[in-house]
């Protein structure tokens, strides 16, 4: 596991600039849209956030450079509503997903604050995209809005199909392996339900006092038999 992620040892340093240095692969094209043209006035990141880590904060500085407005979509808001998909059933797990869309929406926040943005400069919204049809009530329209994602996997390939299939222009900010994520947010669920503290490298300053109170309460549960 520690082979794998690497990031554990020094997952702080994305803090220190922009660039993901030697991890992973730009994509060339956008970068040189990205260079010739101007600003968008929306952009969209999309992700679970479960929990908002240092990988997501390297993926809205990313996304935020390239237009006006950021728009950070949370999927799967509704944890009663999980629909498991055949690329990454996990994925839907109600184990994988322990945050609510409330607490997600509070560690997103709290992580553009440390990247000292105002709330001007972003907006959180549900956004339900294994449920295509109702995107459209939480997204700004495909003719003002760039959807920009990151690509690690099959799921990862699935979601920019099903984008671009709702008319959406979808960037490729970078393809990565697994192996070449900054962290991952299934070792730092592992390490909160195992009561580790080296998770807190590998979330912003503000989102660690969020995490130890959503831990406690997950702990909490789990004392009480609840799900997670």
């Amino acid at each position: 596991m520690e082979g794998r992620l690497g990031a554990w040892d020094d997952g702080s340093k994305l803090f220190e600039g922009e660039s993901p240095g030697p991890v992973g692969r730009p994509d060339p094209a956008t970068e040189r849209r990205h260079r010739m043209s101007v600003r968008r006035p929306y952009g969209i990141v999309l992700g679970r956030f479960q929990p908002v880590h240092l990988g997501h904060a390297e993926y809205l500085r990313a996304a935020r450079r390239r237009c006006t407005r950021l728009v950070i979509g949370i999927t799967n808001p509704d944890l009663a509503a999980l629909r498991a998909t055949a690329e990454d059933p996990a994925r839907s797990m109600a184990w994988n997903n322990p945050f609510t869309y409330y607490q997600r929406t509070m560690m997103v926040e709290a992580a553009c604050a440390d990247e000292g943005w105002t709330p001007g400069d972003y907006l959180v919204v549900p956004a339900p995209v294994n449920e295509p049809d109702r995107l459209g009530q939480y997204l700004p329209p495909p003719d003002e809005a760039t959807v920009f994602v990151t690509i690690y996997d099959e799921w990862g390939e699935t979601k920019k199909r099903r984008l671009e299939a709702l008319g959406y222009s979808v960037e490729t900010l970078w393809r990565r392996t697994m192996a070449e994520r900054v962290t991952s947010g299934t070792e730092i669920r592992a390490a909160l339900r195992a009561g580790s503290a080296r998770w807190r490298r590998h979330v912003s300053p503000r989102v660690v006092p969020l995490l130890e109170a959503y831990a406690r309460d997950l702990t909490d549960r789990r004392h009480t038999g609840q799900n997670p």
